[in-house]
């Protein structure tokens, strides 16, 4: 019995060590694409504007209020957005944090 405890251990411990993983990344990605849509609509304010999107990001687990926020910011600034585009270049953020975090992982320190 006390090998299948250690397995259904071993199996949370990972569980809760790939969900601390995606949180992060997720973290990341809002980060960086905080700071694209910063630069695309001409935000002098980037850490405050960073804010507002890890505020908005931490308030729903989907990334719907996040689309709908940038969408919104860039018509203000009185740009087109297109969503299609916005959620393919979350997509490729999602991806640029996964592999900074793996490259920083993999680097001693």
């Amino acid at each position: 019995m006390t090998s299948l405890d250690d397995r259904r251990r071993a199996l949370e411990d990972k569980y809760i060590l790939d969900l601390e993983r995606s949180l992060k990344v997720r973290a990341r990605r809002n980060r960086l694409l905080a700071e694209w849509v910063a630069a695309a609509i001409g935000r002098n304010d980037l850490e405050a504007y960073v804010d507002e999107v890890v505020a908005t990001a931490l308030a729903s687990p989907e990334d719907q209020d996040l689309l709908r926020k940038i969408v919104v910011d860039f018509n203000a600034a009185g740009q087109a957005a297109d969503e299609a585009f916005i959620r393919e270049k979350m997509h490729d953020l999602m991806y640029t944090a996964a592999e900074a975090m793996e490259s920083e992982a993999a680097t001693p320190s």
